[in-house]
């Protein structure tokens, strides 16, 4: 078993009972205790567990997401940049000249302006960040969703967004997340009023997308905006083996 199949176990273990300790984590993985501590070693890291004598708790506080531990859009730019990569690079492959295409806000999304620079297309977005990052021989037109700004999650959101959102009909729309639960196909975000974003664009979008790397699947946030099967398809570089891939499932191997 693979070290990422091993952490993705791990906290399905964690999420279950809260605590687990290293011999019943070798037991259940078929794993040494070096691996073992190894992988409890790197998810302590990414604040999704707690290391204590003998196992390891689950740190509640940093696994569930929320406005109060959601980090700024500038500070998770390079994380699992490879996979982000090879994920929009696929994506990409659905947008063609004439599309009105919704591009969402967060770092994942922003993978697939490279492959827009010769395009001649409607882009749709309340993202900044992504308008400044969109290639200068860009020809095609650009709309900001108006409404109130958050500086922080770069994204516009609230009642003046929602009734602007209802003026366009999309193509497509490409869409990002905080986490996804394989289990029972709920999709996360941070906060409500973002996710009630996100809900609006997709009843106006002919195919939705939603582009997501692996690390998503041990994060939980605080509000469930859609489910697996809402999509057209998901886009991700990878899945558990032990995990069942849903047919709307893409994976896009990292090169």
């Amino acid at each position: 078993m693979l070290s990422k199949e091993r952490k993705f176990r791990i906290m399905n273990i964690l999420n279950e009972q809260t605590f687990v300790t290293v011999s019943e984590l070798t037991k259940k993985l078929n794993a040494s205790r070096s691996s073992i501590n190894r992988d409890l070693i790197d998810l302590e890291k990414q604040d999704l567990l707690q290391r204590e004598r003998g196992g390891a708790t689950l740190k509640d506080a940093m696994s569930m997401v929320s406005e109060l531990n959601e980090k700024p859009v500038f500070d998770k730019e390079n994380i699992n940049a490879e996979a982000k990569k090879s994920i929009c690079d696929c994506a990409a492959l659905n947008i063609k000249d004439g599309d009105c295409i919704f591009i969402d806000s967060g770092t994942t999304p922003a993978y697939l302006l490279p492959h827009l620079a010769k395009k001649k297309i409607q882009i749709v977005t309340s993202s900044i960040y992504l308008i400044r990052k969109l290639p200068a021989s860009f020809q095609g037109d650009i709309y900001l969703l108006g409404g109130a700004f958050d500086r922080k999650y770069d994204m516009s959101l609230g009642p003046i967004t929602l009734e602007i959102i209802n003026q366009f009909n999309f193509d497509h729309a490409f869409l990002s997340s905080n986490g996804i639960n394989l289990e029972n196909g709920e999709v996360y975000i941070f906060d409500f009023a973002v996710g009630a974003v996100k809900k609006e664009i997709m009843k106006r979008c002919h195919r939705n997308y939603l582009l997501v790397d692996d690390s998503k699947f041990t994060i939980k946030a605080v509000c469930t905006w859609a489910s697996i099967k809402d999509f057209t398809k998901v886009y991700v570089n990878a899945v558990p083996k032990e995990v069942e891939c849903p047919d709307n499932f893409i994976i896009c191997n990292e090169t």
